[in-house]
């Protein structure tokens, strides 16, 4: 296992922007090197293909390089809501970065509680003034006591 770990961080780091600059100009050297492997020549590529490959960047913003392939050592914050939920708040490459984000999420988090509290509260305000302005329920509720009461 370790070896395979080693063999994908090698991979990874040996990732270079300027060899390739289109998803043609990859298919172009992965096709060079075929007739190598297979041991007889390759058909051409059709240009169409070529010519749509051309209009895609080889290397994806956010991908290149990235830290989950070459990072030896990675860091992951998670936190753990009030009902007992999980959120993974992100895997980084240091301890302070993690701290960081379960900070700001901690802190959101909070600030939501505060206002889903006031706004239960508010809620309650208005259902009573509503219980309290409709007095048909304790009102028949009265006149089933004064039955009952004869």
């Amino acid at each position: 296992v370790e070896e395979d770990v080693k063999l994908m961080k090698s991979l990874f780091r040996s990732q270079t922007k300027d060899k390739y600059k289109t998803k043609a100009d990859v298919l172009r050297s992965i096709w060079a090197e075929l007739p190598k492997y297979l041991g007889k020549p390759v058909p051409p590529v059709d240009e169409e293909l070529l010519a749509d490959m051309e209009q895609i960047p080889a290397v994806q913003e956010g991908e290149f390089r990235h830290n989950w392939g070459i990072a030896d050592k990675l860091y992951k914050s998670e936190a753990i809501d009030a009902f007992g939920m999980k959120y993974l708040l992100g895997v980084f490459d240091t301890p302070e970065e993690a701290q960081k984000a379960f900070t700001e999420w901690n802190t959101e988090y909070e600030k939501a509680r505060a206002d889903m509290k006031s706004e239960m509260q508010q809620w309650s305000k208005q259902e009573n003034a509503r219980l309290e302005a409709d007095t048909s329920g304790a009102d028949r509720i009265k006149k089933i006591l004064e039955e009952a009461r004869r």
